[in-house]
């Protein structure tokens, strides 16, 4: 027996809305272009529509799958916030390795089952990624520790 999933249909249709919106935005305030001579308003029209599809992909799911009895817990968007706020006010005294640190512990008191070694864990394989991908692949002027004292 199929259902509607009415959460699902939500997130979708948010998401839908979110991409729809950042597309005409970019589309009205920049110029396109064409694909050979594309213009500053290219990869965000393009992204958007992008998102707006992705959307409507979790809205036609929703049809098929079975309503979900779950918890709505706000608490998680707020802790996810807050993750990104602790990196944006750590990378540059600190570095990006505490950064990295600061904002993985945060964003993972969003989830219940994860433990403390785990978090710890994650926080070390995302910091090796981020000193691998940003300092040594990309050569960006970020340093990696900077303490103040």
């Amino acid at each position: 027996m199929s259902g509607i999933d009415y959460r699902e249909m939500a997130g979708g249709a948010f998401v839908t809305l979110l991409g729809v919106g950042f597309a005409s935005y970019a589309a009205i305030h920049y110029t396109v272009g064409t694909v050979t001579r594309m213009g500053p308003g290219m990869v965000p029209v393009a992204l958007g529509v992008l998102l707006a599809v992705f959307g409507l992909v979790i809205i036609f799911g929703s049809f098929s799958s079975l309503p979900q009895r779950g918890e709505i817990r706000i608490f998680v968007p707020l802790v996810i916030l807050g993750s990104v706020l602790a990196f944006a006010l750590t990378i540059r005294p600190l570095g990006l390795l505490p950064a990295v640190l600061a904002c993985t512990l945060v964003s993972t008191l969003a989830e219940r089952k994860l433990s403390v070694v785990g978090r710890f864990v994650l926080a070390a394989v995302l910091g090796a990624s981020a000193w691998l991908v940003f300092i040594v692949a990309l050569q960006l002027p970020i340093a990696l520790v900077n303490w103040p004292f």
